[in-house]
């Protein structure tokens, strides 16, 4: 029977269809959340597509943005709640696993080739925790006790911290946001709608029509707003991953990943993120031993599902 690993953002669903091999079929289906109204209606259209309405699904993985430890899982930045037994009962599921996206991209992230990591801080990769923190609509976070822990990794909300500005045009992009928002964490700036907000804030304009992709098409034109927002997302994603090598030692490294991430790949200078990754004062040369790395997948959540869908079928032989 047909198996499902999905992967749910705030802004687009991608789904993967897996045959009774344990192979993935060869496209993925990718949706904007917009145009549904609930999760099982993406599903629905998933199978629609796919020419097999109404088939049954034997196992379903998905990777959610937000705490899944309640029944129903409510999604962070998008309306949507997923009530396991109504969601299992319409597809005739006969298993159901919901994971925290960054427990997924985690996984995901940390199978990747090397040749698909670009290494932002050197340093040697040691038997230690690990961190995966991703930009996309928001911005998630889930560590490992090590790389090669059989278990799931641990979610966390971790992009929810308090944002720490660093000079004086991050203290008045900090108190633009407050004035805006009440409370500034990291996400507010490390993501989807975070980048919007700085180019806003640069342009003086808080009612600016604009989109993240229009932002990156304006800076590769040299728009000099535009590439001063990646900057300062990419600089303050730097400091928060210097923040995180600070409270966990991820000797194992630490991983950002993430769609909006990938996009923004070119601009992630190693020599420009290291400096203010490691940019800790009397513990700089604590952060300069932790193993930094930009992991350019724009599918590490994806990937994870599916490795949570092979490592369900394992348990079961």
């Amino acid at each position: 029977m047909t198996s499902l690993a999905a992967d749910i953002g705030g802004t687009y669903s991608r789904l993967a269809w897996i045959d009774d091999d344990g192979r993935p079929e060869s496209a993925h289906q990718s949706f904007a959340n917009t145009g549904f109204a609930s999760l099982e209606d993406v599903i629905a259209q998933g199978l629609a597509l796919r020419g097999t309405p109404g088939q049954p699904i034997d196992d379903i993985v998905l990777a959610v943005p937000g705490p899944v430890h309640e029944d129903p899982v409510a999604l962070t930045n998008i309306d949507w709640r997923i009530h396991r037994a109504a969601l299992q009962q319409r597809f005739g599921a006969r298993r159901l696993t919901v994971v925290n996206d960054f427990q997924a991209a985690a996984l995901g992230a940390l199978a990747i080739g090397r040749d698909s990591l670009i290494v932002l801080n050197e340093a040697a990769v040691q038997d230690g925790p690990v961190i995966v923190a991703g930009a996309g609509t928001g911005l998630g976070m889930a560590w490992l006790p090590r790389a090669d822990h059989d278990g799931l990794p641990q979610p966390t909300e971790g992009g929810h911290q308090d944002f720490a500005p660093n000079d004086a045009r991050e203290v008045a992009l900090y108190e633009w946001l407050a004035a805006r928002h009440g409370h500034v964490s990291y996400e507010r700036i490390v993501s989807g709608t975070g980048l919007v907000d700085t180019y806003r804030f640069l342009n003086a304009d808080q009612h600016l029509q604009v989109s993240p992709r229009d932002i990156v098409e304006a800076a590769r034109e040299g728009k000099d707003a535009a590439n001063q927002a990646i900057q300062l997302f990419v600089s303050v994603f730097a400091a928060y991953a210097g923040n995180m090598a600070l409270a966990f030692g991820p000797t194992g490294g630490i991983y950002l990943c993430g769609g909006l991430a990938s996009h923004l790949a070119d601009w992630f200078d190693p020599a420009a993120v290291a400096a203010r990754f490691t940019d800790k004062g009397r513990m700089r040369d604590n952060v300069k031993r932790i193993p930094l790395f930009l992991a350019n997948s724009h599918n590490a959540g994806l990937d994870g599902a599916i490795q949570i869908l092979k490592r369900n079928n394992r348990a079961e032989a």
